[in-house]
């Protein structure tokens, strides 16, 4: 009965400890999506995001499980437009050297993201005129043709996973040790699980949970200071809440 006893102390620890993990992973996992764009305009859904490019104009809004994007280009900043502008300003190259040095960079940075996409879509519409789209780095449509007045696009998310960035928790931020004790005041050994509380260098003040495996009464709570020996070894001295002193051999996890 004694040893059941100290068996299921051992276990309700050790679900306290798992408990306590997979808690705080969830709330890291909630806290990243709740500040991902298409949770929060899902979730509030009397927002709308705006992002604004030299080369349009994108407003997103959700409805229910529907995200409508609203892509509205600059007047007179297409590739086709900048393109016919260089051209005009290359009739007195020398008088327009500087501006057209500027459009130059502009074409090339639209010409870089249109190459760079991997979706592109060429509309062919009445009388001989084409419509030639991509989709830019956010994934939203921009227009490459100087014909687009507005593109308007609705994705249905209820499905797509709202990329979560994968929480690695930090093991030194553990400060979980365990290890066995020599009770100098009771003369008796036991087991001792710590929790780091402080650090300083290579040292540490930690609380503990001590136990000498006989029976209940032999659980005691404790705080200690240990000094690093070895990697994730630690040597140390403590006092019990009974005043009984102790040295501690613990490993750090």
């Amino acid at each position: 009965m004694k040893t059941f006893k100290i068996i299921l102390v051992i276990v309700i620890i050790g679900m306290l400890a798992f408990c306590g993990y997979s808690g705080y992973n969830y709330f890291k996992k909630w806290e990243a999506n709740r500040f991902s764009e298409m949770a929060m305009l899902k979730s509030n859904q009397d927002l709308f995001l705006k992002k604004v490019t030299e080369l349009s104009e994108t407003i997103t809004h959700v409805v229910n499980d529907t995200a409508k994007t609203t892509t509205t280009p600059k007047p007179d900043n297409t590739y086709v437009e900048l393109k016919d502008k260089v051209i005009e300003l290359q009739k007195d190259e020398n008088a327009n050297k500087e501006e057209i040095k500027k459009l130059r960079e502009q074409l090339s940075e639209q010409r870089k993201a249109f190459l760079a996409s991997d979706d592109t879509i060429l509309i062919s519409g009445k009388n001989d005129e084409t419509y030639l789209l991509y989709r830019d780095e956010s994934g939203n449509l921009q227009p490459a043709s100087d014909n687009i007045e507005k593109i308007i696009e609705h994705k249905d998310i209820k499905n797509i996973p709202i990329p979560i960035e994968e929480v690695k928790l930090d093991k030194a931020n553990w400060n979980i040790k365990a290890g066995g004790y020599y009770n100098i005041t009771g003369k008796e050994s036991g087991i001792i699980l710590s929790k780091g509380i402080l650090g300083i260098k290579s040292y540490s003040l930690n609380i503990s949970l001590l136990s000498d495996l006989k029976n209940l009464e032999g659980i005691n709570l404790g705080a200690n200071i240990n000094y690093s020996i070895k990697d994730n070894l630690e040597l140390g001295v403590g006092i019990t809440i009974d005043k009984d002193y102790f040295i501690v051999l613990e490993y750090s996890f």
